[in-house]
């Protein structure tokens, strides 16, 4: 695609679901990039000839469109203090402005007038490129299209920020001929490097061409995955939370509820060197959310390319039945799930037998207590080798190191040293029918997902059972 055509189009664009989580960091990206274009060409942005409709429909859009600008200004404000030198080469020639402040303050209110808040979708009808971000609901989705492509004009590019609903099904229910293309950021989308691009047989060459242009406007690492439900990233994450519930049963009957959820936590946190364990994980992304995914992936993914067809698990229904979500707030704060948090930190652990009283949510300290310290020590100790994940990513010879450790892992004693071992070969397994029913290129395209999507320092492909 000739560069003055992805320019032309990033002059009028839509972001749908712009209030939320997701939605906003889209929004963010996307205005960085029109104000910096802006910028370029005319000094600082606000030339006019650039426009961002900012769409959401909830019910309390004015306090969030009200949270939304405020969270744009502030980024605009960083990154203009950032960028300092080249806002000041952009604005040569405005004697008006002098001052580095001058400068920044320009850059900031010429960026904020390119955008506009609505509610309808209707506001959508001038953009030529559309960004999505609504829940990941097939039928909400694919009506909200059908809207669309009645609204804009019949050259319009919509990107859909699906992680989990295949694109071929959103592209022939509406009809978008090949006009539509999975361009699935990951959370914080303005933190977050990895973009997954994921193309459907009837998807245009061009369109997948303006995709891989934007990934480098944005300055984003894509990885192509094929269009089959939860293509890579949730193709691997969801069956490794599927087998984390089936290690806590097996743990729960050893220790007790409440300790397998925190042995399973802790198992995947320390001995396999990862930010945070995957029942955390599974708090951070919002138990309803990964439900919803899990319906996705029942309907239409492939069972060879699970190795575990269900796609459900009772102990994840009977938890949401009773109220336990997770997530996060708009602020970025944790909310409670299957961990109580304080600061975003874990503080305490569900107890999952007190669900069964009605009572509601009851959750027990773990600062202190003499139960989960002994049933952590039964994970016995870390493999030669190790480092806490923050010192290890830091670390200049990181590789060499890992591949060390994960070596020393696959010899050690232990329960927690077992569970590493048999995450790691179930991922690998995942990994292999990611590569075999052709969601992923390569294994290195999985193990580049799972480390730049969820920060993880090695993959399937660095791991051989």
């Amino acid at each position: 695609m000739a560069k003055a055509e992805w320019e032309e189009r990033m002059r009028a664009v839509a972001v749908l679901g712009a209030a939320g989580k997701m939605g906003s960091g889209i929004a963010w990206v996307v205005l960085k990039a029109m104000a910096d274009l802006d910028g370029r060409g005319n000094g600082v942005p606000g030339s006019g000839q650039f426009d961002l409709v900012l769409i959401d429909s909830r019910s309390d859009a004015a306090p969030a469109f009200k949270r939304l600008r405020e969270y744009l200004r502030g980024q605009l404000l960083k990154a203009a203090e950032k960028s300092i030198g080249k806002l000041r080469e952009w604005a040569q020639d405005r004697p008006d402005l002098i001052e580095n402040g001058e400068i920044i303050q320009a850059y900031v209110d010429g960026a904020m007038s390119i955008l506009r808040c609505e509610s309808d979708p209707a506001g959508a009808k001038g953009a030529r490129l559309v960004f999505e971000a609504v829940f990941e609901n097939l039928e909400l989705k694919r009506d909200l299209y059908a809207r669309l492509k009645g609204l804009c004009a019949p050259d319009t590019v919509f990107l859909s920020n699906t992680s989990s609903i295949p694109i071929s099904l959103l592209d022939r229910s509406v009809g978008l001929d090949g006009r539509i293309l999975g361009f699935h950021f990951y959370n914080p989308p303005a933190v977050q490097k990895l973009v997954e691009m994921i193309s459907a047989s009837q998807t245009r060459p061009e369109t997948i061409a303006l995709g891989r242009e934007l990934g480098k406007v944005f300055g984003k690492i894509i990885v192509p995955s094929n269009d089959m439900a939860g293509f890579i990233g949730n193709g691997h994450f969801i069956r490794e939370l599927l087998f984390a519930f089936t290690k806590y049963r097996e743990l729960r009957a050893l220790h007790g509820d409440a300790e397998a959820l925190v042995l399973v936590n802790r198992a995947t946190q320390d001995f396999l060197i990862r930010p945070m364990g995957v029942f955390q994980l599974l708090d951070y992304v919002g138990l309803d959310v990964f439900s919803m995914i899990l319906e996705v992936m029942r309907k239409h993914a492939l069972p060879e390319a699970a190795g575990d067809a269900l796609f459900a698990d009772a102990d994840l229904d009977a938890w949401l039945a009773a109220g336990v979500r997770g997530g996060q707030l708009g602020s970025g704060e944790q909310q409670d799930g299957l961990f109580r948090y304080e600061l975003n930190k874990i503080a305490g652990v569900m107890d999952p037998a007190s669900l069964a009283s009605g009572k509601g949510i009851t959750y027990v300290t773990l600062a202190g207590t003499d139960l989960f310290g002994k049933a952590v020590d039964s994970l016995g100790p870390l493999p030669a080798g190790h480092s806490p994940w923050s010192a290890m990513a830091k670390d200049p010879n990181k590789q060499a190191k890992l591949a060390g450790y994960l070596d020393a892992l696959k010899r050690a004693p232990g329960l927690g040293a077992r569970l590493g071992r048999e995450f790691l070969d179930h991922s690998h397994t995942v990994g292999e029918a990611l590569v075999r029913t052709g969601v992923a290129a390569s294994a290195g395209d999985v193990s580049k997902v799972l480390m730049n999507g969820f920060f993880h320092l090695h993959g399937p492909a660095d791991w051989t059972p």
